[in-house]
């Protein structure tokens, strides 16, 4: 079976210039480790390893790790940019944040519930205090357990 191919030649331009070559990615390096580690940590998050993962979810977490690619590019250029700019005599928000900002958060999130991550209960850590606390306790019931 043969593969069909697009005629012409691809944009060199906008997002898809972007992604396609991740050139910004590339040159900024703070940002590919962000992505990596981001990704490390979903595929952890659903089980384990990279082969326990059915193809659904391999796919689910690189359309997030793509989606978060865009949003952390956006916020690195509002970032030198600034939030809002000025055209034409009016100051208004920045066109990342007009347009689609909010649209990739929340897509981000939809899918992060899709893929069945949820917060966690997590254990309270305890300070050193309240652990001598609980064996001081702990101490005491066996002293009255002993003495009835």
């Amino acid at each position: 079976m043969t593969e069909k191919r697009r005629k012409g030649r691809p944009p060199k331009h906008g997002g898809y210039s972007v992604i396609g070559r991740d050139e910004l990615i590339q040159k900024t390096g703070f940002l590919r480790r962000y992505l990596e580690e981001t990704r490390a940590g979903l595929v952890k998050d659903i089980g384990g390893t990279e082969d326990g993962l059915s193809e659904q979810q391999r796919v689910m977490i690189d359309r997030i790790i793509s989606r978060l690619s865009i949003l952390r590019l956006m916020e690195v250029y509002i970032e030198k940019a600034g939030p809002v700019h000025l055209k034409g005599g009016v100051v208004s928000l920045q066109p990342p944040l007009i347009k689609s900002y909010l649209a990739y958060c929340n897509s981000i999130d939809r899918a992060l519930v899709a893929l069945g991550l949820e917060k966690r209960e997590r254990e309270d850590v305890l300070m050193p205090w309240q652990i001598v606390e609980q064996e001081d306790k702990a101490k005491q019931k066996e002293a009255e357990i002993k003495s009835t």
